[in-house]
């Protein structure tokens, strides 16, 4: 069955700025049925405004805050009562704080944000996933999953008794995204593969609700030299289109190219270890 996206649905999360809006545009603009989602009504307006105004087609949003396991479930039923396959999953949205914090659910809200948030929302949209076609899952994760030099902490998953550091606790989520994608492929599901993707260091707004004053004096000082959303976007919107992926090399892509990995993110007991955890945090898990 040749791959394709027209007239498919394509969920991008994060799809209200950044590389999200970026990648929904260009995939809307390939003739898919886009929906994208934004913490925020008033930017997920705008930005449907513009994709659609680029594409000619007409978008969806939905409301959806990826630090609150109640907010997954809600958008989860809603989604799925009205669609019925999804083509194409774009888990994109997270973030970085500059401090510990906690969700609502009680996990440390980055672990909860990129990971446990992007792990409950594609375990309800399994059976979404896996009917009716073939499907792709795309996680954004980044180089940044190389600062993880232990792995996945299984002994203090929530960063309670060991010192914060920013971008250690940033790169632990984004090895996550990488296994999660590795534990969708080894799992096997009917006609879905699964990616991880590198894009770059990009010039967006990604940060500012974590108050990271680092992270803020990066993108504006740095921003000359760093890609813009659109050159973010590019391996994304590539591994949604491209009919023939060649992932004997790897799932983890830069620049349209599987890229190095850590060694934990190559680890099936890692990745099967995770998804325990994972579900048994999210309430997934069987009794």
């Amino acid at each position: 069955m040749t791959w394709d996206i027209v007239d498919k649905n394509v969920l991008v999360t994060g799809g209200s700025s950044g590389i999200g809006l970026a990648a929904a545009t260009a995939l809307a603009q390939q003739g898919a049925s886009v929906t994208i989602t934004s913490r925020d009504a008033r930017r997920a307006e705008a930005a449907v405004r513009s994709i659609e105004n680029l594409s000619g087609v007409s978008v969806d949003t939905e409301l959806l805050d990826l630090s609150s396991l109640e907010s997954v479930r809600r958008f989860c039923d809603r989604y799925n009562a009205r669609i019925d396959h999804t083509a194409v999953l774009i888990n994109n949205a997270g973030n970085v704080f500059s401090s510990r914090r906690e969700t609502e659910d009680g996990h440390e809200l980055t672990f909860g944000t990129n990971h446990l948030g992007p792990f409950l929302l594609t375990s309800l949209l399994s059976e979404n996933l896996e009917g009716n076609g073939a499907s792709r899952i795309i996680n954004t994760s980044s180089i940044a999953h190389a600062n993880a030099k232990e792995g996945i902490l299984f002994d203090d998953l929530q960063w309670e008794h060991r010192r914060y550091k920013m971008m250690d606790v940033y790169g632990h989520s984004k090895l996550a995204n990488i296994l999660h994608a590795r534990g969708i492929n080894n799992r096997g599901g009917p006609g879905v593969q699964a990616f991880a993707v590198h894009p770059g260091l990009v010039s967006t707004s990604f940060g500012g609700r974590g108050g990271s004053v680092i992270v803020r004096a990066v993108t504006k000082f740095g921003s000359p030299w760093m890609r813009t959303p659109q050159e973010g976007a590019d391996t994304l919107i590539w591994l949604a289109i491209e009919p023939d992926i060649d992932s004997v090399d790897g799932i983890y892509f830069t620049d349209r190219r599987p890229e190095k990995t850590s060694r934990f993110a190559r680890d099936d007991d890692q990745a099967d270890r995770l998804w325990e955890a994972s579900e048994a945090l999210v309430g997934l898990a069987q009794n």
